[in-house]
């Protein structure tokens, strides 16, 4: 399988200024310390539990713990593994895979800015570029695009 899918949800003739991908390790890198703390917490919990579950009813709420836990981790890594980021000189677009494509029209009143690994776009709290390794790379392109619309 390529790894140039989304080259095909792109609209013929938009010029790609940049794409990226978010980083698609077991843990994003600004989210790994809480994601570590919480598996740590469960490992605690496995380790007393034989001194504070004391029916099975704590049993199960344990196993579902745990659980849930695991499916939101591999959830949340399925999810990026499943996204690209693209700049055109017309559009900024979240191509997923699977889920649906979103776009965002660049023009000359598109504000944003970077937080710590993201490209935030003010008045859009839904979309964003997050968990990107260079998001300083995105926020050219689209400083790039908005200036051709000036």
């Amino acid at each position: 399988m390529s790894d140039e899918w989304w080259r095909e949800k792109i609209p013929e003739g938009e010029q790609v200024l940049w794409f990226g991908r978010p980083h698609n390790g077991f843990f994003p890198p600004h989210l790994g310390w809480s994601y570590r703390i919480l598996i740590g917490s469960v490992l605690l919990a496995w380790f007393a539990s034989p001194w504070f579950a004391d029916t099975v009813r704590y049993f199960w709420k344990l196993i579902s713990c745990t659980g849930v836990l695991a499916f939101v981790m591999w959830a949340d890594r399925f999810v990026r593994s499943q996204r690209v980021y693209v700049v055109t000189p017309q559009n900024a677009w979240q191509v997923n895979k699977e889920l649906k494509t979103k776009k965002l029209e660049i023009n000359r009143f598109l504000n944003f800015r970077t937080v710590p690994s993201a490209v935030v776009f003010n008045r859009h709290p839904f979309f964003r570029f997050d968990h990107l390794p260079d998001p300083d790379a995105a926020l050219a392109a689209l400083t790039q695009a908005r200036e051709t619309h000036t």
